[in-house]
């Protein structure tokens, strides 16, 4: 049951968490239904969340590698006085621009009294025993997709740099902890709405995701209170990150054949449910 539970499992996570359906929306709708109202965590979670980010790294490589070279050239430059900013490469300033995106996620650690952290705070919306506020989000995450895929054909003139930064990564600070929402979602069609061109948004989609899955994986591995056995974990990690694979090839598939909409409808008519389902869950409480 381990092994059956770490495969399908794996497969679940790494096609919700990458396509644009809302891995946290579907755990939380399924959460609900097993009345499971808490917020613990297993290992396993976190193994396959590192599983799903090792794929999109497999997957985009290169951009990895690139990123990595710059990060290391920049700090190189700090070092010997040479680092000019405003003259940078556009590799060097995609780097720039995906590390100044996580500075607002270090507010998730601010204490917020009865809650714990502002985390925290986000998150409990996911075990309240209703899904409306899941079915909301869901459904926005759909309108958001209908309103980028029939962007994706015009050339709009991008804002500044500086100000695309600031967007994303106030849509990354809110999608990461709120269910219902997709961060893949989110910041590939804030930055495509900001300007960004669809390969650049979408490879800045992936980078985000990778380094938040990498990061709440370890600590889902630290405070899991469902202990994981070694070949149920190994299992997890091999068919998330081959999942993870697959499902960054459908995204591109799908992006290719302008068919984005299709996911768009899926979120729109599941937000819907689970907006109708929330409704009559808050009547009866």
């Amino acid at each position: 049951m381990w092994i059956l539970t770490a495969i399908f499992q794996a497969i679940g996570q790494a096609l919700t968490r990458l396509l644009p359906v809302s891995e946290s929306g579907h755990s939380a709708v399924y959460h609900n239904f097993s009345g499971r109202f808490t917020d613990a965590c297993s290992q396993l979670t976190g193994v396959i969340h590192i599983g799903i980010a090792i794929g999109v790294i497999i997957a985009f490589y290169k951009l990895f590698l690139h990123l990595f070279k710059n990060f290391f050239g920049a700090w190189n430059d700090l070092f010997h006085k040479r680092l000019d900013i405003k003259n940078s490469s556009p590799q060097r300033n995609f780097m720039y621009m995906t590390l100044l995106s996580f500075l607002p996620m270090l507010l998730y650690f601010v204490p917020a009294g009865k809650y714990g952290n502002v985390y925290q705070l986000f998150h409990r919306t996911s075990y309240n025993q209703e899904i409306l506020g899941e079915g909301i989000c869901i459904a926005l995450t759909g309108v958001l997709l209908i309103i980028t895929s029939g962007m994706l054909d015009k050339k709009n003139k991008p804002l500044p740099a500086i100000l695309q930064t600031c967007i994303i990564a106030l849509i990354a600070f809110l999608a990461v902890p709120t269910a219902g929402c997709s961060l893949v979602a989110g910041v590939f069609c804030t930055a495509v709405l900001v300007g960004m061109s669809e390969k650049y948004a979408l490879r800045y989609s992936m980078v985000m995701s990778s380094v938040v899955l990498l990061f709440t994986g370890v600590i889902e591995l630290c405070i899991g209170v469902t202990k994981v056995n070694f070949a149920a974990a190994a299992i997890g990690l091999i068919v998330s990150a081959a999942t993870a694979f697959l499902a960054v090839k459908i995204l591109l598939f799908v992006l290719k054949n302008k068919a984005l909409k299709y996911f768009a409808w899926y979120d729109i008519v599941m937000g819907a449910i689970c907006f109708v389902i929330g409704i009559f869950q808050l009547v009866i409480k």
